[in-house]
């Protein structure tokens, strides 16, 4: 039925129906006929209308008189008709209600609103206009692109408040779009999806309206849902859906989608295709993926520029037969320059073909940008030694790419991974007695580190510290011992992580408040004893494959650099957590846009001290409940992940319960270099916790132990006497009330494997001794630049006796913002040991109690 069609039939019998429902609403209904009229020949509405004095009656009429010009295809007249049927005001309140909708979709759906736009401009002109006129006529004016005057149409309509017709808000909607009101739609475009997410145009504009305000990881997740749910049908719209995956700093991702796109038929295999498959390989750096990529592309339509990218990633990959293959289709499309045959007598010779490879260099030298290197290589290859040298260097080769395979397998173990500079990095940590998780108990020579003593015990918590408040400053007395400033960095350079002399290279006003070190983390007896018994015990049979550990620090005498990121994963946390914190992005400036709160609830199962699994039995570490909102009380995103021990066996499963969709979707392991949720694309996911998640992207290699300035004991930053405007400043957080201590740290050097790909080239861990906690990151680009830079502040809990960074500030280096999450000042305390089930996390437990939010 169409939509005038059924306006017609609402016309004719909907208002009749609902007088027999309420049959006080209408005063002819306590009319009583004794008798049966004669039946007689029906009048002239018209006529009838005209001769009609009781306001009730003319209603009906005008009523009846509406749906015969509806039959007729006369919406206009019919729109009339309804306008004067109310304007008797004797219909009853569901009545006339039900005229008004009839009248809102004959303004918004007959399609000939246009035609009307005379009349409804003169109701609203006299004051006289309803809300459903004022609606039509916003519409109207959307559709003829005078988006303002729609919009404050639309406005005084009620469009923008609770419970308003979805038709009206997404007019609304489109005109704050075209009067470049982004932001205004951005939550009304939520609206519409959260109430009803089967419009597809909402969507579209939902992805556009976020592009525009450069939310491209939030564009992202909005095509992703909409292409789950069916609504990207064409192949422009897959197109740009990969397109924001890439642009979210997802390459690998975006190449995966692409490539199912391709080989499912929903994008053209054409040439510009597989060239942005290729491209995203390159990005992701997959030279395995990229190079068939590549050569499909060229076999479509050969060009210079794409063999010569062929020919470079033959050369990377040692593959130098290849690679002079590639080099001669570009000599055969074009006059070569000198680089190129350069680069075909390097490939050559490297295969030993030195005949060959003279030839190339001698084209070369007869070029003037190459003759002076050229002639190098074509005088040493003129010489004896040439061929004897270059078979000699191939079969080096081919001994380096066995050995090479070899320890870039996942299922290699950890120790084996970490052997270069193992051995010299133990023996620099060592220092006689240890602490019973395996730290060095002693200080240090110059008395700056002070021996462990047991860290806080309850006799020395501070007296104005009470169970389930904020945590309380034990030492409330100290003062700076001195402040590190641009001025005296020189002396105290030897102390400071690279991390750190950045920011001071980079702010001259930075500056670092240093106090006493107070070796204040303590873990029950429980986590004491069983870390003892793991020694000679936990073992690891792969980098991400954990056997033998029970309850406590798997390595309190750790071997390897990957150990230490277990012993930082498995760290007691209690037995179950419940925090709320807050996260914000700052701007060079120091504006903040936005402010997200997440909470989390933990219910751990390794470091367990009530129940703790046994890892032959449980491959689960822990179960993790997250949700994201603007406000305490919002919840706008949940994911759910049950974390596991051995990732070989059972990675991590994941489900997540999207912005505005009641569903719960399962979703491939994420982790790695996808962006963290509200970060604007500063933190990855494998930041969280400073480090989460599989170590089979890294080589991990323990490269010592240092003394070091790291954030310690940040009670003062988290017992709320600082609001968090006043901490986050322009350019860096504020240093007011940080404190830094000098400890020591074990150093984690990880450089990324070969086969792998991970947007940071290396990173370097720094992992606090007393508590096994990650303090410091420092985050390369591969051109070994330092990008991004996280400074975990280390906050014992002496009540639960653990020990968490809160806040973590992780600074960009290159676009100059930061990014600050768990910050609790504002919040409300955390709750630890608070009771759990493991059914509270099943899917179908958080799908049932958070999926109508």
């Amino acid at each position: 039925m169409t939509r005038p069609a059924a306006i017609v039939v609402a016309l004719a019998f909907g208002s009749l129906l609902a007088v027999a429902a309420h049959a006080d609403q209408y005063r002819s209904e306590q009319r009583i006929v004794e008798q049966a009229p004669a039946q007689q020949k029906p009048e002239d509405p018209q006529k009838l209308l005209q001769i009609t004095t009781d306001p009730y009656a003319k209603a009906l009429l005008l009523r009846d008189l509406a749906a015969q010009a509806v039959q007729k295809h006369d919406y206009q007249q019919a729109a009339q008709y309804l306008e004067q049927a109310l304007g008797q005001h004797a219909l009853s309140g569901p009545a006339a209600a039900q005229m008004r909708n009839d009248l809102s979709q004959l303004y918004m759906s007959s399609g000939d609103v246009q035609k009307m736009v005379p009349q409804l401009e003169a109701q609203v002109k006299s004051g006289q206009a309803s809300p459903q006129a004022l609606a039509a006529l916003g519409a109207a004016y959307v559709n003829q692109k005078r988006y303002a005057d729609a919009a404050n149409l639309l406005q005084k309509a009620g469009a923008d408040k609770p419970g308003a017709d979805p038709g009206w808000r997404r007019a609304l909607a489109a005109a704050y779009i075209g009067s470049g009101r982004d932001r205004e739609a951005l939550p009304l475009l939520e609206q519409l999806l959260k109430q009803d997410p089967s419009h597809r145009e909402d969507w579209m504009r939902l992805a556009a309206v976020q592009l525009k305000a450069d939310r491209r990881d939030d564009a992202a997740v909005t095509m992703e849902l909409a292409n789950r749910l069916g609504f990207l049908k064409s192949a422009d719209e897959q197109l740009k859906l990969v397109t924001l995956t890439a642009q979210i700093g997802a390459p690998f991702e975006a190449g995966s989608l692409l490539k199912s796109l391709i080989e499912r038929k929903a994008v053209a295999d054409n040439t510009a295709n597989r060239k942005l498959l290729a491209q995203l390989w390159l990005a992701a750096r997959e030279d395995s993926l990229a190079l068939p990529a590549l050569q499909a592309v060229v076999g479509q339509s050969p060009s210079v520029a794409l063999y010569q990218q062929i020919a470079q990633l033959q050369m990377d990959r040692d593959d130098y037969a290849a690679a002079a293959a590639a080099l001669q289709q570009v000599i055969k499309l074009g006059k070569p320059d000198g680089k190129t045959w350069l680069a075909l007598g390097f490939a050559q010779y490297q295969q030993a073909d030195v005949e060959a490879a003279l030839q190339s260099f001698q084209s070369a030298q007869k070029l003037a940008d190459t003759r002076e290197a050229a002639s190098k290589w074509v005088q040493y290859l003129e010489s004896g030694r040439a061929r004897e040298q270059a078979l000699s260097a191939a079969a080096d080769r081919a001994h380096r790419a066995q050995q090479d395979v070899q320890l870039s397998d996942r299922f290699d173990g950890s120790v084996a991974l970490a052997s270069g500079g193992t051995s010299s990095a133990v023996a620099a940590g060592a220092s006689g007695q240890l602490t019973p998780i395996g730290a060095d108990a002693a200080g240090n020579a110059a008395g700056t580190i002070p021996a462990w003593t047991g860290g806080l015990q309850h006799a020395q918590w501070p007296k104005s510290f009470r169970a389930g408040q904020r945590l309380a400053d034990p030492y409330p007395d100290d003062k700076p011992l001195f402040v590190i400033t641009r001025a005296n960095l020189a002396q105290y350079r030897p102390y400071l992580s690279r991390g750190h002399l950045e920011l001071f290279a980079k702010y001259p006003d930075y500056r670092m408040p240093v106090y006493r070190t107070r070796r204040s983390v303590a873990y029950p007896q429980a986590i004491y004893d069983a870390s003892q018994a793991n020694i000679g015990h936990a073992k690891l049979t792969g980098s991400d494959e954990l056997t033998g550990a029970h309850l406590g620090v798997p390595f309190p005498k750790p071997q390897s650099g990957v150990e230490i990121m277990w012993n930082h994963r498995t760290r007691f946390r209690g037995n179950s957590l419940v925090t709320q914190s807050t996260q914000a992005i700052v701007q060079p400036s120091g504006s903040v846009p936005e402010m997200l709160k997440q909470t989390e609830r933990v219910l751990f199962r390794y470091a367990n001290t009530q129940d703790p699994i046994d890892l032959t039995h449980d491959n689960t570490l822990l179960y993790y409940l997250t949700w994201f909102g603007k406000t305490r009380n919002d919840i706008d995103f949940v994911a759910l992940v049950h974390e596991t021990a051995n990732s070989v066996k059972q990675p991590r499963n994941i489900w997540v319960i999207p912005p505005g969709i009641p569903k719960m979707f399962r979703i491939p392991p994420v982790g790695y270099d996808q962006p963290f949720p509200g970060s604007g694309g500063l933190m990855f996911i494998d930041m969280l916790d400073m480090y989460n998640g599989a170590f089979d992207r890294y080589v991990w290699k323990l490269a010592g132990k240092r003394e070091l300035y790291i954030p310690y004991n940040s009670y003062r930053l988290s017992d709320g006497r600082y609001s968090y405007s006043q901490l986050l400043t322009p350019k860096f957080f504020n240093p007011e009330g940080t404190r830094y201590e000098l400890h020591r740290v074990w150093v984690i050097e990880a450089t990324e494997r070969g086969g792998t790909h991970h947007a940071f080239g290396k990173r370097t861990f720094y992992v606090d001794e007393d508590s096994w906690n990650v303090v410091l990151v420092e985050n390369e680009d591969h051109q070994g630049n330092l990008w991004r830079f996280q400074e975990g502040h280390l906050l014992p809990d002496y009540a639960a006796q653990t020990a968490n960074c809160a806040p973590v500030v992780t600074y960009d280096f290159k676009d100059g913002r930061y990014f600050v999450n768990r910050l609790l000042g504002q919040d409300p305390p955390a709750e630890v040991d608070v009771p759990m089930r493991k059914s509270d996390f099943m899917p179908s437990a958080v799908r049932a109690r958070y999926g109508r939010f």
